[in-house]
């Protein structure tokens, strides 16, 4: 039976000349992968921006819970953005966020916390100027930890910590592995644990910080999430953020 669904677009791989298999974070059913059915000319060819990274659509699916692939028609855009696809800057965030969310929740289910905190999380982004959004990608994807059970703990935070990337806490010991942040990129991440979108300006980060803490992120990530990559848009924001 189809019924109506809505879900944020996280990306899209080219199957054949004619489809797409676009990565849908769906409200109801979690993350699915759909294929989607390309316009080649035409008016129409304008609906293959629906399957931008975060763009949020409104569709019918015949949900099949043991399909490789579900399928979906009359999509539309839900949520229309005023200033992600004509902004730079904000532009690539999307195109980072997009790739984390397809491989950080490509085996989640339907969770509804997780849905309303990606999409009020792209609407502050929309609305938000500029000049607001260089720590944006890195709290985003610190609250995405707290919604999918691996938020690293810093209960044990003191000044001079340092986060163990594999036990994901923050400790006074150096760890006898590698996997950990140093002092100063376990402060900037501790204090970032604390702010939100509103407030994270007052964690100033140098581009140096960032990169390491994106970096660290990563792998962090690597060693918590089965088959988590190593990010390629990591790069692009680096450029814009230096």
């Amino acid at each position: 039976m189809w019924r109506s669904e809505k879900g944020i677009v996280t990306g899209a791989v080219r199957h054949n000349d004619g489809t797409s298999v676009v990565k849908v974070f769906t409200e109801s059913h979690g993350m699915i992968p759909f294929i989607f059915h390309l316009s080649k000319t035409g008016k129409k060819a304008s609906r293959n921006t629906l399957i931008q990274p975060l763009t949020q659509i409104e569709f019918q699916t015949d949900y099949v819970p043991t399909a490789t692939f579900m399928h979906l028609k009359e999509p539309k855009n839900a949520f229309p953005y005023r200033s992600i696809p004509f902004n730079v800057t904000k532009s690539a965030i999307a195109i980072f966020m997009g790739e984390f969310l397809t491989h950080a929740l490509g085996q989640e289910q339907a969770n509804p916390g997780l849905y309303r905190y990606i999409t009020d999380s792209i609407s502050w982004l929309d609305g938000a100027d500029s000049g607001q959004c260089a720590n944006f990608h890195i709290l985003f994807v610190l609250g995405i930890t707290s919604h999918i059970g691996i938020c690293p703990n810093k209960d044990n935070y003191s000044p001079g910590s340092c986060l163990d990337l594999r036990e994901g806490t923050f400790t006074a010991l150096t760890p006898e592995h590698q996997e950990f942040s140093d002092a100063q990129t376990s402060y900037k991440i501790a204090s970032l644990m604390e702010c939100g979108f509103d407030d994270m300006s007052g964690v100033p980060l140098t581009g140096t910080e960032r990169r390491a803490i994106l970096n660290d992120l990563n792998l962090y990530f690597r060693l918590h999430i089965p088959l988590f990559p190593q990010l390629k848009s990591i790069e692009v924001l680096q450029a814009i953020f230096c």
